[in-house]
């Protein structure tokens, strides 16, 4: 994947057009799949321009991102939306610093399953009115591609060249046929509920981060996608799950909890099956937990 070229002086010359006021100096810059440049601008605004390929979704994804600020939810301040960046793209936002980088409860589930709880309570009436779609390769179970597993963006070769184990197989063939299977409404969620996208103060959510990684999927979906990250075993599983419940105020019934580990169960999957592609170690899911999750998603 080709990463965009952001020249430093371009950047400036593009942030005094349409900030109207250059760049006086660069902060940090990062980015995996896109480049992220923070920047303090020449009249003293602290901002974040991020530059990717173009997509519709980006747009969507924006509008979102700025109903949810504009609710209280604690996102960084959308300012500039998609603007042609050369044959790129670009969104700028406000740098927000400072927060911990893990509750003061550490890795318990709760906060982090009740600021999911709020975001998807929040963004709930967009849902019918946005189209997030290609969703990112980490979430996209119902992809187009040949074989069990969407490419990465950052990864060159095709994962359907690459054949992993076959159990890893037979997990993610039938975990995506369970989430094809999900009937329940779709509602919007962060798809990589990361712990290097938040910031707190004390218990509480202070700032999330890449909005641009927004997906539709069933709640339940949802739920089992961002536990990967944040409660990455079994039985943190099961503890995220019953804190988003209490969150949420609703139990799931017994499909959306099967939905749930199932989602988990891919996402894992693909985090494996990507370990094996790029001839890492496989960390992110073994046999015997492949096993378990299946069973508990009834697959």
């Amino acid at each position: 994947m080709e990463l965009p070229r952001v020249d430093a002086a371009l950047l400036s010359q593009w942030c005094a057009r349409h900030l109207a006021s250059p760049v006086a100096a660069e902060r940090f810059r990062s980015g995996r799949v896109s480049v992220v440049v923070g920047a303090r601008l020449a009249d003293g605004r602290q901002v974040v321009v991020k530059v990717r390929a173009p997509e519709p979704r980006i747009a969507h994804c924006f509008s979102v991102h700025s109903a949810l600020y504009a609710a209280g939810f604690p996102a960084p301040e959308p300012i500039l939306p998609p603007t042609p960046f050369g044959r790129w793209t670009a969104t700028v936002e406000a740098l927000v610093e400072g927060g911990g980088r893990a509750p003061t409860s550490g890795g318990a589930p709760r906060p982090y399953a009740a600021a999911l709880a709020s975001m998807v309570r929040l963004a709930a009436p967009l849902a019918a009115r946005v189209d997030l779609d290609p969703k990112p390769s980490w979430n996209r179970w119902d992809h187009d591609e040949p074989g069990v597993w969407p490419t990465a963006e950052n990864v060159d070769r095709p994962f359907h060249t690459v054949t992993g184990p076959d159990w890893l197989e037979r997990a993610g063939r039938a975990a995506g046929e369970r989430l094809a299977a999900c009937r329940d409404p779709y509602v919007i969620g962060h798809g990589d509920w990361f712990p290097e996208n938040f910031r707190w103060r004390g218990e509480e959510l202070y700032v999330a981060y890449d909005w641009d990684s927004l997906i539709l999927a069933p709640e339940a979906v949802l739920v089992g996608f961002a536990a990967v990250h944040v409660a990455p075993s079994t039985e943190e599983f099961a503890a995220f799950l019953s804190a988003y419940e209490a969150a949420a105020e609703r139990e799931f019934g017994p499909d959306e909890r099967a939905a749930a580990w199932a989602a988990n169960l891919w996402a894992r999957g693909w985090k494996a099956h990507k370990q094996v592609v790029t001839g890492e170690p496989v960390q992110a899911l073994g046999e015997d937990e492949a096993r378990r999750l299946a069973s508990l998603a009834g697959v």
